[in-house]
């Protein structure tokens, strides 16, 4: 059921579907919450899950605002209590695991479990939070069919995603967000936003990092990375997949991360 609630006096649309435990999908840089389109029916027969537009982005309301992960982590914790749900699970693409994971450091009451899905590194030493491609963030930004084709190819393992359909819409989405992408772009190069290592290491939630194996956009060495700092976290890795694993493969994903949410005994494991 698509709904609408206001926080800050702007609107967040939202997807709201099944009963249970709940379960926030969060959408990526330049997405939506249609990017979990494969995902939220499966999760529904055991979870309330709960799919918003995130603000900036989609069908929300997009302020002219100086956009990081934690600008989109307080709107969340508003959006939570605006539609009374007092803690939920997080399941983060992308971006969206970014704001997953600084949520975990800083609304640690808010939250059940944690999923990181390609993306929510650290910073660590000084250094940036993760290493810019020039050429990334150039058609990352682009507002063209080229340049969108260009991005996506690096998006999806499976070729057969690029359909004219797949980028006409995607181009569609990305302008409509055209704002909040370089905003949240430039807050990342600069690390605000960001949470450090010692944050990281410091979060209780039961956390798995999921990551398509080809990823070009992430390099799956960060899940690595993650696995490491977060006590007890579970990492696995799903082959034939990129940057977008819950579209790729998403019978294998959705397995996954339900049995994940659903585990009442959950032990440290590698893939």
């Amino acid at each position: 059921m698509n709904k609408n609630v206001s926080v800050l006096t702007f609107n967040i649309f939202y997807r709201d579907e099944g009963s249970g435990p709940p379960v926030i999908l969060l959408h990526g840089l330049g997405g939506d919450g249609t990017r979990w389109g494969p995902n939220i029916r499966s999760l529904a027969a055991d979870f309330r899950v709960i799919v918003p537009d995130q603000i900036g982005f989609g069908q929300s309301d997009k302020p002219l605002a100086n956009y990081h992960y934690g600008m989109l982590a307080e709107f969340l914790a508003r959006f939570m209590k605006a539609i009374e749900v007092p803690k939920a699970s997080l399941v983060g693409s992308s971006m969206g695991a970014w704001v997953a994971i600084y949520f975990a450091v800083h609304y640690p009451q808010l939250v059940d479990r944690l999923v990181l899905v390609d993306g929510g590194s650290y910073r660590s030493s000084g250094q940036p939070v993760i290493a810019r491609d020039p050429y990334l963030r150039r058609i990352q930004n682009g507002v063209t069919t080229e340049e969108t084709r260009e991005f996506f190819q690096m998006m999806f393992h499976d070729k057969r995603f690029l359909t004219d359909r797949v980028i006409e819409e995607g181009l569609a989405m990305r302008l409509r967000s055209a704002y909040a992408i370089a905003r949240m772009q430039e807050a990342s190069e600069s690390g605000l936003g960001s949470v450090t290592e010692e944050q990281a290491r410091s979060i209780k939630a039961r956390t798995l990092v999921v990551w398509g194996k080809y990823d070009r956009i992430v390099d799956p060495s960060v899940a690595d990375r993650l696995h490491a700092a977060i006590p007890g976290s579970q990492k696995v890795i799903i082959d034939n997949a990129g940057h977008l694993p819950q579209l790729e493969q998403f019978t294998e994903f959705n397995r996954i991360v339900g049995d994940f949410l659903k585990a009442t005994d959950l032990t440290d494991s590698t893939d």
